[in-house]
């Protein structure tokens, strides 16, 4: 049985990730064939990559045969295929190219080897800094050298990684990204492999009562101060600042949409796009988190005040939601001074 990869567009590779699953193989060979594909965009690699792996485990009796990667080597170069399976000889492995001004290769994240490597220096860094540092440095290999895309890309990049170790219950994390010169426009993906957005908010009995389904969850999730963590006989601590507030995904998304950029969030079985058009809701078959940002780097001036602003206008709307925290985290306030991103 042949199966052709698609062009790696983000609402195409949904629907193959989709659909893929409904392909049963009466043959003991499987043909992957590539030989279609030519784009290769950070969210339909992560996401495509973990579809396939994920096909192949269902399927472990049969034999799988990769096609048509010839002139592939960009994919190659960003790990895709050692992504799917370390065993595939083809490009390098994640992590392994260094990046460029115009890309960060598909890359772990592992918050225990970040510990490590830090101890290693003689530094001991509490989580919320160590992926602070971490997102800073994978902001500088795209900033293209200018001081506020760096300030920008490095918190929303923060902000996502901070809250997967709480909430996907796993420890890996992957991202990749892109940078466009022609647009002008930077792209960060992030995907986990977690229990999902559902899954973990609806842990708390407070939310479970009107939270229903993916979408629902989905919806909840980028609401200002909604949070697994809320209790509502408890008080907002505020001496650990790196508490979670549930704020994080509140302001991604609103920076996106101030930045007239575009905002993709995907958990298990349902997804959500978010851009100039509107809002856009599917189905797929990716059993995690998946997070994608487009941020046009030309429209951004002054990082410090724009999520400053959009922190306070998020604590005025918590202020209207029933169990959600007030106040956002003094890290989601974006105090950059204060929190060393520069």
């Amino acid at each position: 049985m042949r199966i052709y990869i698609p062009d790696m567009e983000l609402v195409e590779t949904l629907k193959f990730s989709k659909d893929i699953f409904n392909r049963i193989p009466n043959e003991d060979e499987i043909i992957l064939d590539f030989s279609q594909m030519s784009n290769f965009d950070p969210l339909p690699m992560l996401i495509m990559g973990t579809t396939i792996r994920n096909y192949r485990n269902q399927f472990p009796d049969k034999k799988f045969k990769i096609e048509g990667t010839n002139g592939k080597s960009y994919a190659g170069t960003m790990g895709f295929f050692k992504y799917i399976s370390e065993s595939l000889g083809i490009g390098m492995m994640p992590g392994e190219a260094r990046g460029s001004e115009n890309y960060i290769p598909i890359t772990p994240i592992k918050i225990d080897e970040l510990q490590q490597t830090e101890i290693a220096k003689g530094n001991r860094m509490v989580v919320g800094d160590l992926i602070e540092k971490e997102a800073g440095r994978l902001a500088r290999i795209v900033d293209r050298g200018n001081p506020e895309l760096h300030k920008l890309l490095t918190y929303l990049i923060r902000e996502i990684l901070r809250n997967t170790p709480e909430h996907a219950e796993t420890e890996t994390m992957w991202i990749c990204g892109q940078y466009w010169p022609s647009f002008e426009l930077a792209e960060i993906a992030i995907a986990d492999e977690g229990i999902g957005i559902y899954n973990s908010i609806t842990q708390n009995h407070s939310h479970k009562e009107y939270i229903s389904d993916n979408k629902e969850a989905l919806q909840w999730a980028l609401k200002a101060g909604i949070s697994e963590a809320f209790r509502p006989s408890e008080k907002q601590r505020d001496h650990d600042e790196w508490a979670n507030s549930g704020f994080g995904l509140y302001m991604v998304n609103s920076i996106c949409k101030y930045l007239k950029g575009s905002f993709c969030i995907i958990s298990y079985g349902d997804y959500m796009l978010i851009d100039n058009h509107g809002i856009k809701y599917g189905e797929t078959n990716f059993k995690g988190t998946a997070i994608r940002i487009r941020v046009p780097s030309k429209k951004i001036s002054n990082a410090h005040d724009i999520i400053s602003n959009i922190a306070i206008q998020g604590q005025s709307e918590a202020k209207t939601i029933r169990n959600a925290f007030k106040s956002a985290s003094k890290p989601s306030k974006g105090l950059m001074s204060d929190l060393k991103i520069y």
